[in-house]
């Protein structure tokens, strides 16, 4: 959604791309890099992508061949697969791609042989080492420049896609081992758990993880990530472009971490729903809170309108560009949206700036007040809320699912539970 402003259902990415799935973004897709590249922007990827139809192209050492009969047939992994040169890769001609949820083995491929002990890309590496931090290693030499890696006299992009602080967090050796003595080893698990809706029983015995065992391996990578930000950040301010360049701090999803008796993510609830979205553009942005809720479809445009390239955004972009809102200084600003909208297999639902509404795939509902009842341990009743405030969720959740295309719009699911008027608005 990041990368192409249209929603699952318009990009191809319904689901993870597994092996054995179609899902996978559709290549004709113009994305924000490639916009980019097409400006004369250098471009550079990073990190894990998660946006390529998983396929057997491999060998059986995790070469990449382009078919599935012999020396291929072979996955790479079956949760992500390496994007060879071409469509896939969307405008990004610096290319240092990590497969494999592991923090410390993750298979590299990459365009420089540098980063890849001299292999071509294709070939993969394992350099058993905490990957965040190679990645780290792979943009500060991008930002610097050391080796030639992009035209200095043009402008550049970025993205880095690391994977922690994601699963897995259950033993202390999926952390750097001194970030964790001497923060969070001795921690009681109380004070690092102190959200009144944890119930690690319930979620020891839902998922096999005990949160309280967890939290401090979670938060580990947590502050390993920021360690390594800080080395981007500072690289980025000796490079000499820090004050003309847009830095973007975000996530796909949050951590329940023993909240309501779960782990992990994919459910409405704030603790995964809500995400960290932290932006710095000197002389433009001033330092304060913005409670615009922000979809993923929209940072594309809004970038490229920060940038001013808002006359590039492809017309298959179904996000909003807010870059007015948050400069400031047009006449005209865009209307601020309601709500945000949730879609997931399980159900969809919105969160506007006071309430939570879920709609299960079975047709049952949820239903928040988040003023009230900040950590969402109370679900109410329809009737619960006032008419009109009941009527603006499902309006803004009919509006969400016409906008995206969604199935449950095609075929008029649940229409007692959602506004299908058109989508319009009330």
């Amino acid at each position: 959604m990041f990368m192409s402003g249209m929603y699952p259902s318009q990009n191809g990415v319904v689901g993870n791309c597994l092996e054995n799935k179609p899902d996978g973004m559709h290549d004709d897709i113009v994305c924000l890099t490639d916009v980019l590249a097409g400006a004369g922007y250098e471009t550079g990827y990073v990190g894990k992508t998660h946006w390529e139809q998983t396929r057997p192209l491999f060998d059986a050492e995790g070469n990449y061949v382009g078919t599935e009969t012999a020396p291929g047939g072979h996955y790479a992994n079956m949760f992500d697969t390496y994007i060879p040169p071409g469509k896939g890769r969307h405008g990004n001609h610096y290319w240092f791609q990590d497969i494999k949820d592991r923090h410390f083995n993750a298979l590299s491929y990459s365009s420089d042989p540098a980063l890849v002990d001299g292999k071509k890309d294709g070939q993969p590496y394992d350099w058993h080492e905490f990957t965040p931090k190679l990645e780290a290693d792979a943009v500060i030499g991008y930002l610097k420049n050391t080796a030639g890696q992009r035209d200095a006299s043009k402008p550049f992009s970025m993205i880095w896609s690391p994977l922690p602080p994601h699963m897995p967090y259950s033993r202390p050796e999926d952390c750097e081992q001194d970030i964790y003595r001497k923060y969070y080893a001795d921690v009681p698990a109380s004070k690092l758990l102190n959200r009144p809706n944890v119930d690690s029983e319930a979620a020891l015995a839902a998922t096999h993880n005990d949160p309280r065992k967890c939290a401090p391996v979670y938060f580990s990578l947590v502050t390993g990530i920021d360690r390594q930000v800080g080395r981007v950040l500072q690289a980025l301010e000796e490079s000499g472009e820090a004050e003309n360049t847009i830095v973007v701090f975000t996530a796909d999803h949050g951590e329940m971490m023993g909240s309501h008796g779960r782990m992990a993510k994919s459910v409405i609830y704030d603790e995964s729903f809500l995400i960290p979205l932290m932006m710095r553009f000197p002389h433009r942005l001033k330092p304060g809170v913005e409670d615009l809720l922000l979809g993923r479809v929209d940072l594309m445009p809004t970038l490229l309108g920060m940038m001013g390239l808002q006359d590039k955004t492809p017309a298959t972009v179904r996000g909003v560009d807010y870059s007015g809102t948050l400069l400031g200084g047009r006449t005209a600003k865009t209307a601020r949206p309601k709500s945000a909208v949730y879609l997931m297999e399980i159900g969809r639902g919105v969160r506007t700036d006071r309430y939570t509404y879920f709609v299960s795939a079975q047709g049952e509902t949820e239903l928040y007040d988040n003023v009230a009842d900040p950590y969402q341990m109370k679900n109410l009743p329809l009737s619960g809320i006032d008419s009109a405030e009941l009527r603006l969720l499902q309006t803004e959740l009919g509006h969400w699912l016409k906008t995206a295309e969604d199935p449950w719009y095609e075929t008029g699911r649940y229409k007692e539970l959602i506004a299908y008027t058109g989508g319009e608005r009330a």
